[in-house]
C-alpha cells in the first residue's frame, strides 16, 4: 500500500517568486503555475529577507563580497551597487524570516536560486553576473543549517521537475516524522522510499542497503539516526527525465508481471504511446494518473511511494469500501 499524508504541508516560498512585488526593482516572478491545482495542498508562507532589513521597495541592488557562510562567519560583507554596507540589515532581517517560517512550522522552503539574500546552491558573487560561486546567500545559509527540505524556484519551470521535487519532498516528510525506535522500524521506512533512491542514485541506495543488512539486532539511538540522516539527505538528489521515465515503466512492468494489477481500473493510462518519453507534460501526467490509482487500489508504486491526499478525501474512500455501505436486505425483504 502506499503511505499517504493527509496534512496540509506548510511551505516557505521567497516572496518574489510568488508573485509579490519586492524585488530590488518592485517586479516579481510566478513560479507556481507548474503546481496546477496541486498549489492547494500547501500552506505558504512568503517572506523576502529585503524586505525584513528595511532595504524598501524599490531599492539599489546587493551584491555579496564572498557567499553567505562567509557573511555568517564574519568573513564576507553585503553591499548595494552604490558601495553602501547592508551585512548587519540583511542578517538581522533574515533571522526574522527564520523566525516566521519556524512559527508557522515549515519544514520546506521554495528559493530564488542566485539571489544574494535567498541563493542556496549558488550565490551571484560580485557585481556582474559572469561572477558565481559555489555557496549561498545570506539567507540561504541560514537555511542550510536547519536542514530543512530546500527546493529551487527553477524546480517549478516544468511539471515534470515539480511532479521529481514533490514526491521526493513528500517521501522525506514521511521518513523525517516516521518513529524509529529499533532496526526493524528503519529497515521498513527504507522499504518505502529506496526505489526513489535506487532511481535517482543507485550506487547510495546499495550503500544504504548493504548499512542496513549489517545492523545488530540491537542497535543504538545514534546508529539509527545516522543512517536516517543519510536516507533523508539521499532523497534531496533529483532526478532525470530518462531514469524517472525507465522506472516507471519499470515499476509498472512488475505489478503487471506479479498479477497485482489484474482487476485494476487503469483509466487512460497510456504508458505505451509515442509522446510518453518524448513529453514532459505528458509523462508528469502519467506520473499523476499513476498516483491516483495507486491511491484508489492501495499500490505501492515505488517512483512515488508517499502520497498527499486531504484527510477527507481518504475517509471517502475508506467509508465507500465499508460492508455497511453495501444495500442491505430488510426484515421484510426476508
Amino acid at each position: 500500500m502506499p503511505e499517504l499524508i493527509t496534512r496540509r504541508t506548510p511551505i516557505g516560498i521567497s516572496a518574489c517568486v510568488y508573485g509579490c512585488p519586492v524585488r530590488y526593482n518592485g517586479k516579481s516572478f510566478d513560479v507556481l503555475g507548474a503546481m496546477g491545482r496541486e498549489k492547494a495542498d500547501f500552506a505558504f508562507t512568503p517572506v523576502c529577507p529585503e524586505c525584513m532589513a528595511g532595504l524598501g521597495v524599490p531599492r539599489d541592488p546587493i551584491h555579496l563580497t564572498g557567499t553567505g557562510q562567509e557573511v555568517l562567519l564574519g568573513e564576507a560583507k553585503l553591499k548595494t551597487r552604490r558601495g553602501h554596507e547592508v551585512t548587519d540589515q540583511l542578517i538581522a532581517g533574515s533571522r526574522v524570516c527564520l523566525e516566521t517560517l519556524q512559527r508557522a512550522g515549515v519544514r520546506a522552503m521554495i528559493v530564488k536560486e542566485a539571489s544574494p539574500s535567498c541563493g542556496v546552491y549558488k550565490a551571484r558573487v560580485g557585481k556582474r553576473r559572469t561572477e558565481s560561486s559555489e555557496g549561498s546567500g545570506v539567507f540561504g545559509a541560514m537555511l542550510l543549517e536547519t536542514g530543512w527540505f530546500l527546493i529551487p524556484d527553477n524546480a517549478l519551470s516544468n511539471p515534470l521537475l515539480w511532479w521529481d521535487w514533490r514526491r521526493r519532498l513528500h517521501a522525506w516528510l514521511w521518513l523525517s516524522d516516521r518513529t524509529i525506535e529499533g532496526a526493524r522500524d528503519l529497515f521498513d521506512a527504507w522499504h518505502v522510499v529506496k526505489f526513489i533512491v535506487q532511481e535517482t542514485d543507485r550506487p547510495l541506495a546499495d550503500e544504504l542497503g548493504r548499512a542496513l543488512a549489517a545492523l545488530p539486532k540491537n542497535p543504538g539511538a545514534e546508529v539509527l539516526t545516522s543512517l536516517r540522516l543519510r536516507m533523508l539527505d539521499a532523497l534531496r538528489k533529483p532526478s532525470t527525465r530518462s531514469r524517472i521515465a525507465g522506472w516507471m515503466l519499470k515499476t509498472y512492468k512488475h505489478h503487471a508481471k506479479s498479477g497485482t494489477l489484474d482487476g485494476v481500473d487503469l483509466h487512460d493510462l497510456t504508458l505505451d504511446s509515442p509522446e510518453f518519453r518524448a513529453n514532459v507534460m505528458t509523462l508528469a501526467a502519467e506520473l499523476t494518473l499513476l498516483e491516483r490509482i495507486s491511491f484508489e487500489n492501495d499500490l505501492l508504486f515505488g517512483t512515488s511511494p508517499v502520497i498527499y491526499r486531504e484527510g477527507r478525501r481518504v475517509k471517502a474512500r475508506d467509508e465507500m469500501r465499508e460492508p455497511s455501505h453495501l444495500p442491505q436486505e430488510t426484515d421484510e425483504e426476508l
